[in-house]
């Protein structure tokens, strides 16, 4: 088998999450680990930031070693990636993390037994090897790779006793890998020409609505709390318009029921929260106001579901694992949506929690035109309800995409009226 790289989040004592990219025998590996320790967290970047790159950096190991690539040897002699294994990079770059370390087991076995390795391909489920990542994580991953390269090629740069000569061949050899990658890291060609993001339609929020009711004899889950957790953790992404990580962070203190209303609290690498992998809150804290319906259903899940769970008295947030009643993971928060991607043909193919954040900001829109808000207003609302800062240009994506559904409506009714005049002619 070929090496497998993973990353582990570590927790220290005072609640600071820090991920840590292991090598086979769960060793870390000195090199990425210094980079996102001095380049990473140095800037005081968050926890899925740092885990990010170094999963990134997983991309590149993985690859090297399918390759037989020393880029320690490399660099030692003033040279870095040609363009062909740049861009067998880049194909790697297209793949999720499980698929590259298929690959790399299978190469290595075929630098010993090829025959042995092309069983292993084909042994592999029909359809496995089209499997690729979306276009702006593959991107972001070639960008990670490049600052890490950018970093190794600077620290040999800097050592005593380099001559002009080494530095002029090691700065021909980067330029080249970096020219390489800078014209590779392209976004889809759906991003190149503005087309954002879109929620659900009417149609699919109905059917989403529909099967996450706890009563609906189509929802896919048989436990009494699984269902209406699922039921109100949907609702709550819906209403609020939340991050999923900002929802699994909720404390039922946190929610005041005589003002209606809910604190989105900053507590990154809280020491109380038991979870590795911390959800946390990239955005600004903010209070929220929570409609009738949606608190009297928080209510009755607190008091009726999730008060009779073992563990559940023992910490305050609000979202809870069925069995065990600890405080539920980012993970397990996942699977919901993968369960309902999987059982509900009705429900887009990528519906994920994010995609209901852009669904509350598609409604929000369509309100902010029903009260005929003015852009400028608009924006300042939206930067708040979803904890951005004033002059963020976050909010403007939305109100982009917005105005583009408008004017084609103007665009259609005016071809419209166009074929219609023709045929008075």
């Amino acid at each position: 088998m070929g090496p497998t790289f993973r990353v582990r989040i570590v927790v220290f004592t005072s609640g600071e999450r820090f991920p840590v990219l292991l090598d086979q025998q769960g060793c870390p590996l000195f090199r990425p680990n210094l980079f996102a320790l001095t380049q990473v967290r140095g800037r005081n970047l968050s926890t899925s930031t740092i885990s990010n790159v170094l999963r990134a950096i997983v991309v590149l190991e993985h690859f090297l070693a399918a390759q037989g690539i020393d880029i320690d040897d490399r660099l030692e002699y003033g040279d870095l990636l040609s363009v062909a294994e740049v861009e067998g990079l880049v194909r790697s770059s297209r793949q999720p993390l499980a698929e590259l370390g298929f690959r790399a087991a299978a190469s290595c076995i075929q630098s010993k037994k090829p025959v042995q390795a092309k069983e292993a391909v084909r042994a592999r489920p029909l359809g496995q090897h089209l499997k690729e990542v979306a276009p702006q994580v593959a991107s972001t991953r070639l960008l990670y790779i490049r600052s890490y390269l950018a970093w190794l090629a600077d620290d040999r740069r800097s050592r005593n006793g380099v001559s002009n000569t080494f530095l002029a061949r090691l700065q021909s050899a980067t330029d080249t890998t970096f020219r390489a990658l800078d014209s590779r890291m392209r976004y889809s060609r759906a991003a190149g020409i503005g087309i954002e993001r879109e929620g659900l339609s009417d149609r699919q929020l109905l059917e989403l609505l529909r099967v996450t009711d706890p009563s609906c004899a189509d929802n896919p889950w048989r436990d009494e709390h699984t269902r209406h957790r699922n039921a109100l953790l949907v609702r709550w992404l819906l209403n609020l318009g939340l991050r999923i990580g900002e929802a699994l962070g909720v404390r039922n203190s946190d929610i005041d029921s005589r003002l209606g209303e809910v604190t989105i609290h900053r507590r990154a690498d809280d020491a109380a929260d038991p979870r590795r992998n911390q959800p946390q809150t990239k955005t600004r804290a903010r209070v929220l106001q929570l409609q009738n319906d949606l608190l009297a259903q928080t209510r009755a899940y607190i008091l009726d579901h999730r008060s009779g769970l073992p563990k559940s008295q023992a910490h305050g947030f609000l979202f809870v694992a069925s069995r065990s009643g600890r405080p539920l993971t980012i993970a397990a928060a996942e699977k919901v949506f993968e369960v309902l991607r999987t059982a509900c043909p009705g429900l887009p193919k990528d519906l994920s929690p994010h995609l209901l954040r852009h669904t509350w900001n598609d409604i929000f829109s369509r309100q902010m035109d029903e009260a005929r808000v003015t852009s400028a207003n608009e924006q300042k609302y939206r930067s708040y309800l979803m904890g951005w800062s004033p002059t963020s240009d976050t909010a403007a994506v939305y109100t982009r995409r917005h105005i583009r559904r408008k004017a084609q409506e103007v665009s259609l009714a005016m071809q419209k009226q166009a074929m219609g005049g023709g045929k008075h002619e």
